[in-house]
């Protein structure tokens, strides 16, 4: 079968202009399908191993044929203002199925979160995620300060839109702003975090009471669960086919076919609740000031339902350990994992408390040692590899973003992204030049994976991105 796509063949070279095609260059192709056998020689470093697509090469994925609007970042808006799936009242015309009103709200996707339809149990549990903000925590011996406007800014406007005692899910304030394949997070079988086909993502934007947008981003960060390298190739081969279907109807009713295998209520009967959710994460400067990013996992209660709980923000120290011979320490005692991006950033560093519980920047944040700048630690390419791979850093100065990769939208507008997702050219601190465009790096990821045997994949080493 014949269809358009964009090329995976990525000239790169010096120039961000030579990365992606033109949408007016694109050619017909036919798509991928798995290779039958015999051992490719990957390029090194690889879209698993490198942000920077400089670094990338072209190689056997030159005919593969990924179209990333269709099967990677899908912002469209016949898509994420589905009349149907996105919203819970008014008419809409006939869909087609598999359809499921409001599939793709926030108030659906709390269901399959904590495994239940019961609107009071629903109603408990969406408060107490939200009274984490309410008060003072304490996350990894890290303090974080309340945010105790989201009373008044979020819970009392959205108890006054349900008739004032239980929340209502279907009246959740937050409109959808992209869904989201991250194939290039899997990680292989035998691998110390257990084999997953990466994770699908939900990306939103917080409205106010009078339903207009703000600077508060929620992402809803699932599972894609697999047992071996077939079921990885199974998740990828799910995602690429939504490729051959033009946007409308039918593309909608073949992306919630996928969406539903890892939203639903027991999508993943052995995680917390029955939920594939692996982590949820907010990115806000609408409750208080400075830009605070958190994250969020399912954890114990006491009681039958798993809570939506701060959690430690992955890959990145608390901000006291910002400029300090620790944070040196660290990155110049693990350089080689830093470098290869197989690391974890630690709870407890040299028996201190070293990953944060929140993190919180400014736009030109970099993570470094102690003064002077570039000098402590001792290789300036991992030192950007450690930042880049953190929550200020990667939303920060080490991309040339400002806070969000997604940006809040109005009805109808589709979200612009940033450049480090499109293509952009940075220098950083150290004066090190990078050139990222991260949509079509998982692009080439994707072309890489398709074309793999099930002994590439089984032996591809494990990744620590997670942003």
């Amino acid at each position: 079968m014949m269809r358009k796509g964009v090329f995976c063949h990525l000239a790169l070279m010096a120039g961000l202009a030579m990365v992606l095609a033109d949408a007016a260059s694109l050619q017909a192709a036919p798509p991928l399908v798995k290779s039958g056998g015999g051992v490719r020689t990957a390029p090194r470093p690889t879209a698993r191993t490198t942000r920077d697509i400089s670094l990338l090469h072209s190689g056997a994925e030159a005919a593969c044929v990924v179209d990333p609007a269709r099967e990677l970042v899908i912002t469209d808006v016949t898509v994420v203002d589905d009349c149907f799936r996105t919203t819970w009242f008014g008419a809409c015309p006939a869909p087609v199925l598999p359809a499921t009103r409001g599939a793709w709200t926030f108030g659906k996707l709390a269901e399959g979160i904590f495994g239940t339809n019961v609107a009071a149990t629903l109603h408990t549990e969406v408060m107490r995620w939200l009274n984490e903000w309410r008060v003072v925590k304490v996350v990894n011996a890290e303090v974080v300060p309340a945010r105790a406007t989201i009373q008044n800014l979020v819970i009392n406007p959205w108890l006054t839109a349900s008739g004032g005692a239980q929340l209502d899910m279907r009246r959740a304030p937050f409109r959808l702003l992209a869904i989201v394949a991250r194939l290039d997070l899997r990680q292989p079988p035998g691998g110390p975090a257990g084999v997953t086909a990466g994770e699908g993502r939900f990306v939103f934007g917080l409205l106010d009471a009078n339903g207009n947008q703000t600077e508060y981003l929620l992402i809803l960060e699932y599972g894609l669960d697999a047992r071996d390298c077939n079921g990885i190739l199974g998740w990828a081969n799910a995602w690429h086919n939504l490729g051959t279907i033009p946007f409308g109807p039918n593309y909608n009713a073949a992306l919630q076919k996928v969406t539903d295998l890892f939203t639903l209520i027991n999508a993943s009967p052995a995680k917390p609740n029955g939920s594939a959710l692996n982590q949820a994460r907010t990115n806000d400067f609408f409750l208080a000031a400075p830009w605070e990013l958190r994250e969020f996992t399912l954890q114990p209660t006491g009681g039958p339902v798993a809570g939506l709980l701060m959690s430690t923000v992955a890959q990145t120290p608390a901000n006291a350990r910002q400029n300090t011979a620790l944070l040196a320490n660290y990155v110049n005692v693990n350089t080689p994992a830093i470098l290869a991006n197989t690391y974890v950033v630690p709870l407890n560093w040299a028996a201190t408390p070293f990953r944060g519980g929140a993190s919180t920047h400014t736009i030109n944040f970099n993570w470094d040692g102690p003064p002077a700048a570039c000098t402590s630690i001792a290789n300036p390419n991992a030192r950007h590899n450690f930042s880049l791979n953190t929550c200020n850093g990667c939303h920060g100065a080490e991309t040339n973003t400002i806070f969000k990769h997604v940006q809040p939208r109005a009805a109808g507008v589709p979200s612009a992204l940033s450049g480090f997702m499109t293509g952009i050219a940075t220098v950083d601190m150290c004066g090190l030049p990078h050139v990222f465009n991260d949509i079509a790096r998982r692009q080439t990821d994707l072309c890489n994976l398709l074309a793999a045997s099930c002994s590439e994949i089984n032996t591809e080493q494990p990744t620590s991105f997670v942003h």
